[in-house]
């Protein structure tokens, strides 16, 4: 995925668990994406995966595909992405550019303002320090938390080993207000065409099969109890 901007370490110690909630899977156990939802896709560098997305739930319609990246960087870095987006936008589906998932509330229009799922796969900022990737994933969850409509899901896609399980995705969603309801396999095969980018050059070949869907929701008394000590802070 396209970098982001460099930032301080923010990350977390404590542990989190499962929780108890029901899953939204289909009968093979897959998540199944819907027409009827309306969905913010974060940093897809060559937009295959917004592509497969239209494909799996067979409209355009409700899709926000985004990247990290201008329109003329993306195609240049990208040869097929303009027959991505273009297909994307003949289904009805909106595509932006200069989108940062840390900072939606700035780089984000307004339409739609909220979604029932945010998609961000294989988040990295495009340096190898823990740290840093730590807090990439914290200002992400902090940024979309409020543009997620009430029992609305964050998916963060990452690969189960190191250095990316040092990351430890759990605690940066924790301590932005969120709790994780599950984890679920990475099936590409949802989605016709995708094609895994990442910010390394020199990246061993892209195995789906040790990647994990980490699905997120608000935890809505850690939010209050968040909100009730910045405003006893400011007082």
């Amino acid at each position: 995925m396209a970098p982001t901007k460099k930032r301080s370490d923010r990350g977390r110690g404590d542990n989190t668990r499962l929780s108890k909630h029901k899953d939204k899977l289909g009968n093979t156990g897959e998540q199944v994406y819907t027409a009827k939802d309306v969905i913010l896709v974060l940093g897809d560098g060559d937009f295959t995966f917004s592509q497969g997305l239209v494909a799996h739930r067979c409209a355009g319609k409700g899709i926000v595909a985004t990247s990290y990246d201008s329109e003329s960087r993306v195609k240049s870095k990208y040869s097929n992405a303009k027959d991505c987006i273009a297909a994307i936008r003949r289904a009805k589906g909106i595509v932006l550019h200069d989108v940062d998932a840390t900072k939606l509330d700035e780089t984000l229009p307004t339409l739609p303002p909220h979604f029932q799922y945010i998609i961000f796969n294989f988040p990295h900022s495009g340096q190898q320090r823990v740290h840093i990737n730590r807090a990439l994933l914290q200002d992400f969850f902090e940024s979309a938390r409020s543009k997620l409509v009430r029992n609305g899901e964050a998916h963060v896609t990452l690969k189960t080993r190191p250095p990316y399980s040092n990351w430890h995705v759990e605690e940066q969603a924790k301590s932005a207000g969120f709790v994780l309801k599950e984890r679920r396999k990475f099936n590409i095969r949802l989605f016709p065409g995708y094609q895994h980018r990442t910010t390394d050059p020199h990246a061993k070949t892209f195995e789906p099969d040790l990647c994990v869907t980490y699905v997120f929701i608000v935890n809505s008394s850690k939010v209050r109890a968040l909100f009730l000590h910045m405003h006893c802070n400011m007082c």
